[in-house]
């Protein structure tokens, strides 16, 4: 199968619920950085490691499969904002960082699947050890400022 040449506009303005902070679109680098860790995350475990759906995201989180060693990307162009509302209370609470992301399309075709995806749990995998620490770290540095 001959590689997709993917093509992610990251500045685009679309709807983003209020209580998205924080959010990479400041940052479009960023932006390019969680997507292409989601896709290596889907490509090397064959979606093992990768957990979609608010329902699958949050039972995931309540009953502790994650630990320390997770991170949940969110869209932020989600609407009603309601349904993703109880996320970050959540994540907080368990101390797994999450960041925003522009778009529910674009967090979709990172996970190699054609419907638009509104929650991401990656999970820390030995291949992707060293961009998962980079992200991470990003992430944190995001949430200082």
């Amino acid at each position: 199968m001959a590689e997709q040449d993917e093509t992610y506009d990251y500045d685009r303005l679309l709807y983003r619920c209020p209580i998205s902070q924080p959010i990479t679109s400041e940052k479009p680098k960023m932006t390019k950085k969680v997507y292409s860790l989601i896709r290596k995350a889907v490509t090397n475990d064959k979606k093992k490691g990768v957990t979609k759906g608010i329902k699958d995201v949050t039972k995931a989180i309540r009953k502790g499969r994650v630990g320390k060693k997770g991170l949940v990307v969110i869209g932020a162009d989600v609407s009603p904002f309601d349904v993703v509302s109880h996320l970050p209370v959540m994540l907080e609470e368990a101390g797994i960082p999450y960041v925003w992301v522009p778009s529910r399309q674009d967090l979709g075709t990172a996970t190699n699947c054609k419907r638009a995806t509104t929650v991401v749990l990656l999970k820390s995998q030995d291949e992707i050890e060293a961009s998962f620490d980079k992200v991470v770290s990003a992430i944190a540095e995001i949430q200082q400022e």
